[in-house]
This record gives structure tokens, sequence and C-alpha cells, in this order.
């Protein structure tokens, strides 16, 4: 999912924002690639 698009959903505030994707990949959650000019969030598991 696009990195942009799936934050604008998550209606989270930026400090807020930085520390759940932080600690989903910290947790292996999540792994977060550029994808030509994009940004992409990518389950992993």
């Amino acid at each position: 999912m696009d990195l942009g698009f799936l934050k604008i959903k998550s209606e989270l505030s930026g400090k807020k924002w930085d520390a759940a994707m932080k600690a989903l990949a910290k947790h292996g959650l999540v792994k977060v690639s550029l994808v030509g000019e994009s940004k992409i969030v990518e389950l992993v598991g």
C-alpha cells in the first residue's frame, strides 16, 4: 500500500505515526520500500 495513503487513512498525528511505524518495523511486521518514486508499506510474514 502507498505510504502516503496509509498515513492519511490512519488519521494519526506525526509523532504517533512515526512511533507506530517504528514499532511495527522493529517487530518485523512491516517493511517500507521505495518503488520508483513511491514509498510502499509491505506486510512481512
